[in-house]
């Protein structure tokens, strides 16, 4: 990167230095490469003819320096965007965290409130990820999780809202869902589920237990309700499952 202004620097440094030249040339013609290299008839006038050849050496250091500083400034830039988008992204899956999700849906449900139009949101548990942690390692662990996010990317639209908001929950919301679609949005999510099962090559199938809330416009409640409804929804569904089979073999 080169800046501007470090570039400015420098060109300003080397004209002044070719006009004091064509001044010199004007002045003395064919003598004017003696009269620079003479000595000159006082220390002041010997000190000019020095500072005019260090002028555009100076200014070109001074825009080496400044062009350093503006690479310097938008590394910290990029880091605090990086740092800002860390701080609302689940590092593990790339899915928005816990964080970044009560910003995004309460600006959202703000939204949905003034144009009086409900949405849904679904709590997903993966069920018996411990036992997999203790059959296959935190490794096989992550890896599910990371399984989990992409079913969930790949099954649903980028407008939709999906965060991974704890170790192994996933909450998903929507949008534009309405009552007489909301169990084909679970549905298709079951389905997603049974290809990539049946596609997998590994000791265990991969399995989420779902709750879904409601947010009523009519009658609003904090996304702190809203997703207690919807885990407690998860839980019920939970207890209604078999316990998942782990081989140990992959």
């Amino acid at each position: 990167m080169k800046s501007k202004l470090a570039i400015a620097i420098t060109l300003w440094g080397w004209l002044l230095f070719v006009v004091w030249l064509s001044y010199d040339y004007a002045e003395y013609q064919d003598r004017w490469i003696i009269h620079i290299f003479q000595r000159a008839y006082s220390y002041e006038v010997h000190a000019f003819h020095i500072l005019i050849f260090l002028i555009p050496f100076i200014y070109t250091f001074l825009g080496y320096l400044v062009n350093e500083r503006e690479k310097l400034l938008e590394i910290i830039r990029e880091s605090e965007e990086k740092y800002r988008a860390l701080a609302l992204v689940d590092e593990l899956t790339g899915l928005y965290n816990r964080r970044g999700f009560l910003i995004m849906v309460k600006h959202f449900l703000k939204i949905v409130k003034r144009q009086k139009k409900g949405v849904f949101l679904l709590y997903a548990d993966v069920d018996e990820l411990k036992r997999i942690n203790d059959t296959w390692g935190h490794t096989e662990g992550d890896a599910a999780l990371i399984e989990t996010a992409k079913i969930l990317k790949n099954n649903y639209r980028e407008s939709d809202i999906i965060a991974r908001i704890s170790g192994d929950e996933f909450v998903i919301i929507p949008v534009g869902t309405g009552q007489d679609c909301i169990d084909i949005v679970v549905n298709r999510l079951k389905e997603a589920l049974d290809i990539y099962n049946a596609q997998s090559n590994c000791g265990y199938k991969l399995s989420l237990s779902v709750g879904i809330a409601f947010y009523d416009p009519e009658h609003p409640c904090t996304i702190e309700k809203l997703l207690a409804q919807a885990d407690k929804s998860m839980y019920e569904h939970k207890k209604s499952k078999k316990p998942i089979e782990i081989s140990p073999l992959c």
